[in-house]
């Protein structure tokens, strides 16, 4: 993959728009490869994206409604019944009925769903650690700064 340079003289502002271009492409196949050898640390799990979302989401910040849920993807709540149906039907999450409310169902990760964040986690770390202490300290930092950035961007 070839890198970006950013002139540091004047012409600096004549040739913003093209900067800009050839950095959007450049970092859209960076971000977009990592995504993939990110996603191949997984393993041979049959899980989507919005699978492995919702059930990350409950393994980290714990059981929801199914609106909740909904909200938080961003999609209908008859399409993330069709998700929560496919992950209560491999074992990883379960449904019970709310304590206060009987009419609500309360949706939340199993002891396998906890078990399978927990290990593609451990070998997408295991993997990106290797590649992180490949680098240089100052790749390391450079890494950092944007990281920092890509967060921003994302949040946005």
């Amino acid at each position: 993959m070839k890198s970006v340079e950013i002139p540091v003289s004047g012409d600096r502002d004549a040739n913003r728009e093209s900067i800009v271009e050839e950095l959007t492409a450049t970092f859209t196949d960076a971000v977009a490869r990592l995504y993939r050898r990110l996603r191949a640390e997984r393993g041979g799990d049959p899980m989507g994206d919005s699978h492995r979302s919702v059930l990350k989401l409950l393994v980290s910040e714990g059981p929801r409604t199914l609106r909740e849920l909904s909200d938080h993807e961003h999609v209908k709540p008859p399409s993330m019944n069709q998700t929560v149906n496919w992950l209560e039907e491999s074992g990883l999450l379960a449904r019970t009925s709310d304590p206060s409310d009987g009419r609500k169902v309360i949706i939340a990760a199993t002891a396998r769903g906890v078990a399978l964040i927990d290990e593609t986690r451990r070998r997408r770390n295991q993997w990106l650690n290797l590649q992180l202490e490949a680098l240089t300290n100052e790749e390391r930092q450079t890494l950092a700064a944007a990281s920092t950035i890509i967060v921003r961007i994302t949040d946005s």
